[in-house]
């Protein structure tokens, strides 16, 4: 059975500034290969959610969030959750970029405050 590949909005876009930055740095051929291996990846995934990494953060909207890289493009992240009926790709990322703050903005989360911290009142 064929599990569901579903890829949000950003996702979509992510793969395709990859593309674009890709084609432009090191050529056509480079960017379609690392698109086939994306979908080669999210194959792979959707066919083993559990494969992934959990993405370790403290704040519920992001609990069931994993990681992988894509094949033979390891610098390129996958965030992923998994879904019913198969996978859903949330981001597809560089490594070296500012993953907390990307993903803390994504799910509308202040990466400087821990879930359940109270604000303090002034006096």
């Amino acid at each position: 059975m064929s599990r569901a590949i579903r890829r949000g909005r950003a996702a979509r876009q992510d793969l395709l500034e990859i593309f674009r930055y890709l084609a432009r740095e090191s050529g056509l051929r480079v960017a379609e290969r690392f698109f086939a291996q994306s979908e080669a990846t999210f194959a792979r995934l959707a066919s083993m959610p559990g494969l992934g990494t959990r993405y370790a953060h403290d704040h519920p909207a992001l609990a069931e969030l994993r990681f992988f890289p894509v094949s033979r493009f390891r610098r390129y992240l996958v965030f992923y959750r998994t879904v019913a009926d198969g996978i859903q790709i949330v981001r597809v990322l560089h490594g070296s970029r500012d993953l907390a703050g990307i993903l803390a903005e994504e799910f509308g989360v202040d990466p400087g405050r821990e879930e359940g911290a109270d604000d303090e009142s002034e006096a």
